[in-house]
Order: C-alpha cells, then sequence, then structure tokens
C-alpha cells in the first residue's frame, strides 16, 4: 500500500472478529515497527503482548475499577486540567461526534457506563499491546514513543490489523502493574487494540474525526 494512503485511509478500530491474530504475525508487526526512529538509536519502548487468559483477567479487573467508580490511577500527569483553548475546542468537538453517533447523553451514567465498559474491554480485540518505558529516562522518550507506535498503527493496517489506542490500561495503572507483574519503574503510558477488524461494526461505521486545516498550525519563518 502507498505510504501516503496508508496514513490517510489509518482510523482507530473499535469492533474486532473474534479471530486470534497468531503470535508470528504481532512479532512481525513488532519487527517492522522497530525500525522507527529514536533519539541516539535509544529505542527506548517496551511492550507487553496480552492476550488468552490474562487479557480477560485485565478486563475484569479494569471494569470491577469502573463498576466501584474508583479513581484514576495514571503512572504520569496524562493532561492538563485547563487546556488551551484551541485544543479543548478539539476535544469537545470530538467527544460529540462519539456521543452524538451513539445517542448517549455523557451525563446520564447509564448511558455513558456501557460506553466506557466497551474502552474497557478493548472493544473486545484479541489482543492488547501495553505500552511501556522506563521511568525517569526524560519525557523525550515520548517523541520515540510516537514514532514507534505510528509506524506500528501504519504497519499494522498494511498487514490486515486493526488498531486503536487506548488510555484503558494506564487509566488504572496500579490495577495493570498489578495483573500483569510489571514492576514499578516501568511506566504504563498507554494500549493498543490489536486484531482483524469487523468492517460491519457499529463503531467502525462512525464518522471520521476532523482535522484542523494546515494554516491553523503552522508559521511559515521565511
Amino acid at each position: 500500500m502507498d505510504a501516503i494512503e496508508t496514513i490517510k485511509k489509518r482510523k482507530c478500530i473499535r469492533g474486532f472478529l473474534k479471530k486470534p491474530v497468531p503470535k508470528e504475525e504481532i512479532v512481525k508487526l513488532l519487527n517492522i515497527a522497530r525500525w522507527a526512529p529514536s533519539s541516539h538509536n535509544m529505542q527506548p519502548w517496551e511492550i507487553a503482548v496480552v492476550t488468552g487468559k490474562t487479557l480477560e483477567k485485565l478486563k475484569n479487573a479494569l471494569l470491577n475499577a469502573l463498576k466501584n467508580r474508583e479513581h484514576r490511577h495514571f503512572d504520569y500527569d496524562y493532561a492538563a486540567k485547563d487546556l488551551p483553548k484551541r485544543l479543548k475546542t478539539n476535544c469537545d468537538t470530538c467527544n460529540q461526534i462519539v456521543f452524538d453517533y451513539r445517542k448517549i447523553d455523557p451525563k446520564n451514567w447509564s448511558e455513558l457506563a456501557p460506553h466506557l465498559e466497551e474502552n474497557l474491554r478493548f472493544f473486545d480485540a484479541p489482543a492488547e499491546l501495553v505500552v511501556m518505558i522506563e521511568k525517569g529516562i526524560g519525557e523525550g522518550a515520548l517523541i520515540d514513543i510516537g514514532a514507534f507506535t505510528q509506524s506500528l498503527y501504519l504497519a499494522a493496517l498494511d498487514l490486515g490489523l486493526g488498531t486503536c489506542p487506548q488510555v484503558s490500561v494506564s487509566q488504572y495503572a496500579n490495577i495493570t502493574h498489578s495483573v500483569l507483574n510489571i514492576p514499578e519503574n516501568k511506566l504504563i503510558l498507554f494500549g493498543i487494540a490489536l486484531g482483524y477488524p469487523d468492517e460491519s461494526a457499529f463503531l467502525n461505521k462512525m464518522p471520521r474525526m476532523p482535522r484542523i486545516d494546515v494554516n491553523q498550525f503552522t508559521t511559515f519563518l521565511e
């Protein structure tokens, strides 16, 4: 597939076929993504591939946390409380598109909870990739993580796989550490749902999120 076409075609997949992804296919995917650039070739990314019984155990633990209305516990400051106006507008627009499409009143817990539960079930993907780095190595490593994971998303699409980056595993990082026996010196950044897309799934037919124009984020200095 043409690189430009792949970038434009990539989207978050929120409905997967009940078909496991073979281990060798996941290894193939990671073998491609590892060629992403990183500062001084540091390659700070660490991935936990979660499937089968362990995946079910993690899902159940996260769902129980939501059911008990436990406070979120990130390993890092996920987002500022007061975002700049233009960024908040982008976030609000995204949320509104999702809630309108799903006919959800976000102020109604009985309607919102099932939506949140789907995220914590990783949309029933057969695999969840937990993305981590070593704690204390500097925020510059996050630039490398971005390059690695974007490479992974695009390679997955080329291999017929779908991905959805999520904070599901990091919003209750304490639980993810415990269930997966991840040492405390590892910082859990986020997870990536991975599987074969179900093109007929309701959530996969949701409108694409809009992108702002180039002139809204670019300054030319000549």
